[in-house]
């Protein structure tokens, strides 16, 4: 009966996932049109930073440096950037997104994103069930155990005597 409903499950994973990737797919579409992509040049260099190493492998690093960038229409700006360490140096180029109003921002998400979204949404909402179908038969199963010795106890009792009970 679980595998049963863990089975009637599916589809309403599937509905959710559908339901996100539309959302998300609408979102990446209007992110699309309202950022888009300038190359910024590296006005100072920023500092040396040691490379740290995690499980022998060498962490990305980034550093903050102050770059100018044109925005549509030609007007010229300048602040912060965050870049690769490698790219940190005075004359680096190093591509931003930037929003209607000329501010930087994230990159827009894509249709990869919003179907992989789509997929985590699904299978979470799947093992969700089969947590609660899971919990639920755990429970069962201990409530039916414990009236089941109760029952064999009462039994045992009224066929050996009330003395063999313990």
């Amino acid at each position: 009966m679980a595998v049963l409903i863990a089975l009637l499950a599916i589809p309403l994973a599937v509905a959710f996932a559908r339901a996100d990737i539309a959302s998300e797919t609408a979102a990446s579409d209007a992110q699309q049109r309202s950022r888009h992509q300038v190359t910024a040049t590296v006005l100072t260099t920023a500092p040396q930073q040691q490379t740290s190493l995690g499980d022998s492998a060498p962490i990305a690093s980034t550093a903050q440096v102050n770059a100018l960038w044109h925005v549509p229409g030609g007007a010229q700006r300048t602040g912060p950037v965050t870049v690769p360490s490698s790219a940190a140096t005075e004359g680096a180029t190093t591509a931003i997104w930037l929003d209607r109003t000329g501010r930087q921002t994230t990159a827009p998400l894509t249709h990869t994103d919003a179907v992989t979204n789509g997929v985590l949404v699904a299978t979470f909402t799947w093992l969700c069930a089969a947590g609660v179908l899971a919990g639920a038969f755990w429970a069962a199963r201990r409530v039916l155990d414990h009236r089941r010795a109760t029952r064999w106890a009462d039994e045992w009792a009224q066929f050996a005597g009330p003395e063999a009970v313990r």
